[in-house]
């Protein structure tokens, strides 16, 4: 048997360094891994940021000038004025030669062919030629989350291919012949977990509890970068998982000191690794939370910050850890107090209707004071 921390390092030694281009409206919350370097200028030309009147002159306080001509935004019309004379330039059109600057239009007055400018203002209202990002400049860096606002700069420079880090696939296959007549659990919770650690799930179906049937799931979900399986690790004639795993690879542990859960199990067949996690639901689950997202998002190359979102909260009693086990209670948060939810690790829902879980460590004691939520 393996301490829960022990297992985390044994799981530390797998990750995924795949390179793969996903479509620019597809690259949201996925991982750089290429440096993104400016091909063009941005913008593309001396643009207009305001409204109003493009001058050459200086000296403008209070002058009129002769209007000849208007510049549009994607307008491809070109206009040159001289001294005396303005130009319209609306908002992101091109600015004339030698024009700055633009005078906003609420600062003037138009009579006629003339405009009369009343307060010319201390700014130019230009952006300049490569002002945003220049031509070389590399403007993200390999290893940044594609996230809602710099995917912004990879549509201002036309990338429509984003070079990413691939995400883990993940097979999931449950066992047991009892799920010919009960509804299958596992599959759809842990298939939750991996899509929330930045992997990407899939479902390979159910096995029997027959050798030959579970290793030919097992050798089918090959194909994938992880495996994961529910049911069949404990100590029944039915539970094959450790002989499975033994034939076809190398276990690389079997049993956590923790509760719910300690019958865990895990593996590498092929260079992948395989986990066996139990076949009661929220011994599954809580496998999969405490498990899954340190291990999947490293193999995606996405940050991992240990528990997440932890809350202060007061248990609402007394709790203890059994001998030598790190115990998770899944709890529920009212009003800053913590009640437990655990009714049995078979009971789906000790843990669907938990807003978090909180850890106790081996041999703890927890009264009816504060503790560390893990929100889930």
């Amino acid at each position: 048997m393996i301490s829960v921390d022990d297992a985390t390092e044994v799981l530390n030694r797998f990750s995924l360094d795949r390179i793969t281009s996903v479509k620019l409206k597809d690259s949201f919350g996925r991982v750089l891994a290429e440096d993104i370097v400016s091909g063009i200028d941005v913008p593309s030309f001396d643009r207009s940021d305001m409204d109003g009147y493009a001058i050459r002159d200086r000296d403008l306080d209070g002058r009129r000038f002769k209007l000849v001509g208007e510049m549009h935004a994607g307008g491809d019309l070109e206009v040159t004025i001289g001294e005396g004379e303005c130009s319209w330039v609306a908002t992101g059109a091109n600015i004339p030669d030698g024009a700055n600057p633009i005078v906003p239009v609420e600062n003037t007055e138009k009579i006629g062919d003339y405009v009369i400018v009343y307060e010319p203002g201390k700014e130019s209202h230009i952006s300049e030629r490569g002002c945003d990002m220049k031509r070389g400049e590399t403007v993200l860096r390999r290893g940044c989350i594609v996230n809602d606002r710099n995917i912004g700069i990879l549509a201002a420079l036309g990338i429509r291919d984003v070079p990413v880090y691939d995400a883990p696939t993940v097979a999931i296959i449950a066992t047991g012949d009892e799920l010919a007549r009960i509804n299958d659990v596992n599959s759809m919770t842990l298939s939750a977990i991996v899509a929330q650690s930045g992997g990407s799930p899939v479902f390979m179906g159910t096995a029997t509890d027959e050798i030959s049937h579970v290793k030919q799931k097992i050798k089918e979900a090959s194909e994938c970068d992880v495996i994961i399986t529910s049911g069949g690790i404990s100590s029944g004639k039915k539970d094959l998982m450790p002989i499975v795993v033994s034939e076809l690879g190398e276990v690389l542990f079997h049993r956590v000191k923790m509760r719910p859960g300690m019958p865990m199990l895990a593996g590498v067949i092929g260079e992948k690794p395989i986990l066996c996690m139990p076949g009661n639901v929220t011994s599954c689950l809580v496998c999969g939370h405490v498990f899954l997202p340190a291990m999947l998002r490293r193999m995606a190359h996405l940050p991992f910050v240990g528990m997440g979102d932890v809350r202060r909260a007061r248990l609402s009693e007394t709790v203890v850890s059994e001998y030598g086990m790190r115990r998770y209670l899944p709890v529920k948060l009212v009003d800053g107090v913590a009640y437990p939810t655990f009714k049995g690790s078979s009971l789906i829902t000790s843990i669907g209707y938990a807003d978090g879980i909180v850890a106790i460590g081996e041999e703890e004691v927890l009264t009816e004071g504060e503790v560390d939520v893990w929100v889930l």
